[in-house]
């Protein structure tokens, strides 16, 4: 009886185990895809600013000129 308990014990951590796993895994899987959203949406998000910034500049200009 002794001997079931000490493997039983086993398995139950062996499950903990793989369940902290599985849940740092699926951390892991969701800050990847954080990074790789920012990766994509900063440079959009500053080329965006900048076409809005020349074309202001640029109508402007041509308000001043015309």
């Amino acid at each position: 009886m002794l001997e079931h308990d000490k493997e039983q014990a086993a398995l139950e951590k062996i499950h903990a185990d793989i369940s902290r796993i599985y849940a740092e895994q699926r951390k892991l899987n969701a800050e990847a895809h954080k990074i790789t959203r920012e990766n994509f949406w900063y440079p959009l998000g500053v080329v965006m600013a900048m076409f809005t910034i020349f074309s202001s500049v640029l109508a402007l200009v041509l308000k001043i000129l015309a």
